[in-house]
């Protein structure tokens, strides 16, 4: 049975020519100039463990905000997940940001545990001149 060995939130993720994943931009805290505000597109990646060649998955994918609740679009093209060999890739778009705190992301096949990853955001302030 198919379980998910690790996950990561970037900002962009693609296997190449090569069917090696690429993953740009890491994502372990979210600084933002000003809150709320909405992220145009993010990506999760889950790697899978023990699958099966004929297997068939049902994935879940959910963001927790720091006040518990779930985390949710403005509509359904805003996520999109796919499978690309061991990979989960889930496409976040226009993903809200209405506090600062933790962000848990969320990915889970069913009768599975969740994998889960924290990311802290933070508002910047702007009145605090930036050093070059």
């Amino acid at each position: 049975m198919a379980r998910i060995d690790w996950v990561v939130l970037c900002d962009m993720a693609f296997l190449d020519k090569q069917d090696r994943m690429c993953i740009v931009g890491i994502v372990r805290k979210l600084p933002t100039p000003s809150l709320p505000l909405a992220i145009s597109q993010m990506m999760l990646v889950a790697h899978l463990t023990d699958i099966r060649p004929v297997e068939e998955l049902e994935i879940s994918v959910g963001v927790l905000t720091p006040s518990g609740r779930l985390s949710t679009a403005y509509s359904p093209e805003c996520m999109v997940i796919e499978m690309a060999h061991e990979y989960i890739l889930v496409t976040l778009r226009d993903l809200p940001l209405k506090e600062e705190g933790i962000y848990r992301f969320q990915v889970a096949l069913k009768d599975q545990p969740i994998a889960s990853l924290d990311v802290r955001v933070v508002a910047l302030d702007r009145s605090v001149p930036v050093l070059h």
